[in-house]
């Protein structure tokens, strides 16, 4: 490891390092997809752009990459994860179809957040990161819409170059926003006009996928950033939020009730609440390891399973098809395990509410570092959809943003 210090200077190697975290993002964000190289780049060679930036922080810091104290809770937790994983593919119903599905979401994930918490640590680095996620907004936006035009006979395949579906793609421009978002907090009026582009281009394929979760995961973001904003209003916005929280299980009911399994749109909300008692009973069967990511083996829990709704006759084969519970905190929970996902929760709270207190406790920070907690809102609130972490470029953007705070909060700290 010194060895190269020495041939290159630290700063260089450093700067070599985050750089080759963006090449890595921009290979998973606009390449991956199977409708573009993912079908002709092998196992060993997509693992290799993944660990790129991770194997560079090793070039760099050395053994510092373990043992630095300012990011000693992360990095137990991490490595904790990354040993969970290994274990919980072991255990797994199928330990081969699980061995890529945890592969992909660590190699993209835990590892792209431990890389990007030591390379992001700066004011001129998380701008570089947003004009980054502004340039990738615009390439897929305009493509994605280009291909709604050519596609326009065939509406069922439009949005899916980059993430396969309409609904990952959602949240992918929500983790891309902040590149707009900087741009619109520029005090030049042509960067400001550049980035209000860049957000109506957003916004026209958020608007033309007509997905509810999209929509739903926009307006979180826009009454916490109303909860934070209307400071005389805030006690009155967070009761209205309670009052709707508390209402929303009995206005569900009722409105399930009314549901027709017979009309697809109907029958889509009808398999979704079904899957919530399903995921209680395959996760009874295996409450600590979990059953696997992606094992495949979904069907094989139906044989002693009592369905909640008998009118959904197509629900046995809609689990068997599908292979998923929709949700990325049951599918946390059932394939991950509790552990696992404890400490996964735990790690991601951790980050983000030292994050929090360390932005308050600063009051001149930009504006852009509160609406990167925004972003996780949005997030969040559309994870409760599908299974979000399970596509690389969602998954890889979310870690970075999280590797961005926590870098954040270490440099700070420090300096204190």
């Amino acid at each position: 490891m010194k060895y190269f210090s020495q041939i290159i200077k630290p700063t260089r190697l450093n700067a070599l390092a985050f750089y080759s975290l963006l090449g890595s993002g921009a290979y998973i964000i606009l390449l991956w997809s199977p409708n573009i190289l993912g079908k002709h780049v092998g196992v060993w060679a997509r693992t290799m752009i993944f660990l790129l930036p991770w194997l560079m922080v090793w070039l760099t810091y050395s053994w510092e990459t373990i043992t630095k104290k300012e990011y000693r809770f992360e990095i137990i937790l991490i490595v904790a994860i990354i040993l969970l994983g290994a274990l919980n593919t072991v255990w797994s119903d199928n330990p081969d179809k699980s061995l890529d599905s945890m592969r992909t979401f660590e190699f993209t994930g835990i590892f792209a957040l431990w890389a990007s918490m030591f390379l992001i640590t700066n004011r001129r680095r998380r701008d570089r990161f947003d004009w980054f996620c502004g340039a990738c907004l615009g390439i897929i936006a305009t493509a994605e819409l280009i291909g709604l035009k050519v596609r326009e006979n065939d509406p069922l395949t439009a949005f899916q170059i980059f993430s396969l579906h309409p609904i990952p793609l959602g949240t992918l421009l929500i983790l891309l926003s902040p590149g707009p978002m900087h741009l619109i907090l520029s005090k030049n009026a042509g960067i400001r006009l550049s980035g209000w582009l860049l957000a109506l281009l957003g916004g026209s394929v958020i608007t033309l996928s007509e997905k509810r979760g999209t929509l739903v995961a926009l307006g979180a973001m826009f009454l916490v950033w109303l909860g934070y904003h209307g400071r005389r209003r805030r006690y009155l916005i967070m009761a209205a939020l309670l009052v709707m929280m508390l209402l929303l299980p009995i206005i569900g009911m009722r409105v399930a009730a009314r549901l027709d399994p017979r009309i697809p749109s109907d029958s889509s909300i009808l398999h979704r609440l079904e899957l919530y008692p399903f995921a209680w009973h395959v996760w009874q069967s295996h409450p600590v390891m979990g059953i696997g990511l992606r094992p495949y083996t979904h069907q094989k829990y139906l044989a002693d399973y009592e369905q909640r709704n008998q009118k959904l006759q197509d629900f046995p084969k809609t689990v068997t098809d599908l292979q998923t519970f929709d949700n990325m905190i049951l599918t946390g929970f059932v394939e991950l395990g509790t552990i696992m996902m404890l400490a996964y929760l735990g790690l991601v709270i951790a980050i983000l509410v030292r994050y929090c207190r360390t932005l308050r406790s600063q009051p001149e920070s930009p504006p852009i570092d509160w609406y990167r907690v925004l972003v996780l809102v949005g997030f969040a609130v559309h994870s409760l959809s599908y299974d979000s972490l399970l596509f690389p470029p969602v998954s890889w953007l979310f870690h970075v943003q999280l590797g961005i705070m926590a870098g954040y909060t270490a440099a700070e700290r420090g300096r204190g």
